[in-house]
């Protein structure tokens, strides 16, 4: 019996990434917003399809997030932008045509280097429905070949001042970022692209990678300005980490057509993840599309940042799932059980907020 109660105990204490694993020093590292991780190999990333991202939104519906094959992501939404992969020479046509249409109310001129800069600001009198509304849509073609959306809004001509600034000193400094090019200043860094900035600007980045080697298994971390107290002396707390993890098993759960923990006593285990406390969890699923009833591994963490200091100790979630399909199909063996945890863990004790100089 006492015997068991070792095991357990041993079991409470290393069941977390930071306890059971450690990356292997030879992983590549990559950025996510203000996070780096570390990834076992080459991957592939999600973006918008050129093809996609300009199609006719009334005819069709939004545009996915997307491998370069076209394997769609379920994830990698990030906030306020929009990134394509490299266009061809005739997207690249297009965008400047749907660009150049784009006629706002209010004029920015921007002063940048070899980005090609097309902007938008309309003015909205909404006296009848609501209050009114300026809304700022930029666009950015950069020399790599990407096309880079990003949108704010405001009520007023001083928060449009503001929003106006906030894109001349540091969106419209957008640079091209090869893929595990992780930059030691300040700035965010998303799917082909860095954004300097004076590390205070709030974000919510959420980027997916696929493995080569392993083409079942997708790596999404997400790197959310931490979130705080609205207002001075609000009781209002962020939310937990117990309530993140519900949020996140809720929305992936109805993609399933069964699910069950793979961890007992308890079912979501205390870790640390980029040196706070967090917890994670590990589900075997069963995909509603799949007919095979094959059993899928998913792993998820997910650590709540400093209110404190929302831009230096961020918000963070990772999750990797497995899809066995998508190694299946392409002759590849998945992953089992034992195999997924592990790397899941090994890829969670990797991730820190990125270092700057």
């Amino acid at each position: 019996m006492r015997k068991n109660w070792i095991v357990l105990l041993v079991a409470a204490i290393c069941g977390s990434a930071g306890c059971a694993e450690t990356a292997p020093p030879e992983w590549p590292k990559e950025c996510v917003g203000r996070m780096q991780l570390a990834l076992p190999g080459e991957v592939d990333q999600a973006a918008l399809l050129g093809n996609q991202r300009f199609r006719d939104p009334f005819q069709y519906s939004g545009p996915s997030m997307s491998f370069p094959d076209g394997e769609k992501s379920e994830w990698g939404e990030s906030l306020r932008f929009r990134i394509t992969h490299p266009l061809t020479d005739e997207e690249k046509k297009l965008a400047t045509k749907k660009a150049v249409l784009n006629k706002g109310s209010h004029p920015i001129n921007i002063k940048t280097g070899s980005n090609v800069v097309w902007y938008m600001a309309i003015d909205w009198p909404n006296e009848q429905y609501g209050p009114r509304l300026i809304d700022i849509d930029a666009n950015f073609l950069l020399s790599n070949g990407v096309y880079l959306s990003w949108g704010g809004s405001s009520k007023d001509e001083a928060g449009f001042s503001k929003i106006k600034t906030e894109l001349e000193s540091s969106i419209s400094q957008a640079r091209p970022r090869a893929l595990f090019d992780v930059p030691h200043q300040p700035g965010l860094c998303l799917p082909y692209v860095f954004i300097p900035d004076d590390g205070q600007y709030e974000h919510s980045i959420d980027m997916t990678y696929r493995l080569k080697e392993h083409p079942d298994i997708t790596v999404r971390l997400q790197s959310n300005t931490a979130e705080s107290t609205l207002v001075k002396g609000d009781s209002r707390k962020p939310a937990s980490n117990d309530f993140r993890a519900y949020l996140f098993w809720g929305g992936f759960i109805p993609t399933t057509q069964s699910n069950r923990s793979l961890w007992h006593l308890p079912a979501k285990r205390p870790m640390t993840l980029a040196g706070r406390p967090g917890l994670e969890t590990f589900l075997a699923v069963v995909y509603r599309d799949d007919k095979s009833g094959e059993e899928n591994y998913v792993y998820h963490a997910v650590a709540q940042g400093d209110p404190d200091h929302p831009e230096e100790a961020p918000d963070v979630q990772l999750a990797v799932v497995q899809n066995r399909q998508s190694a299946i199909k392409r002759g590849i063996t998945p992953l089992t059980e034992k195999e997924v945890l592990k790397l899941a863990q090994q890829i969670a004790v990797s991730v820190t907020v990125r270092p700057v100089r």
